[in-house]
């Protein structure tokens, strides 16, 4: 009788090895989830931010474009008014 109960013993033993493995296991598993969720969120915060950093040079690209283009503008007319200014001596 006490081969039984020494066998009903070690497998109650095994069992209970076994749920406490699988919860830990669990646990596990929900926290490398949980990482990969977070770390999939920074990602996201990166993109956005890369995205209006983008945003922000293409817009500084266009007004420096902007600025240039009317500073061109600008020198021909004092270039055209220089020129009203000149006087041929009689």
């Amino acid at each position: 009788m006490k081969k039984q109960i020494r066998v009903v013993d070690v497998l109650s033993q095994k069992k209970s090895a076994l749920n406490r493995l699988k919860v830990e296991a669990d646990i596990a598993i929900g926290i490398v989830t949980s990482t990969i969720s977070n770390l999939e969120l920074i990602n996201q915060e990166y993109d956005d931010t890369i995205a209006d950093i983008d945003n922000y040079v293409a817009q500084l690209s266009e007004t420096r474009e902007n600025m240039s283009k009317n500073r061109k503008y600008n020198t021909a007319i004092i270039s055209n008014f220089s020129k009203l200014l000149e006087v041929d001596e009689v």
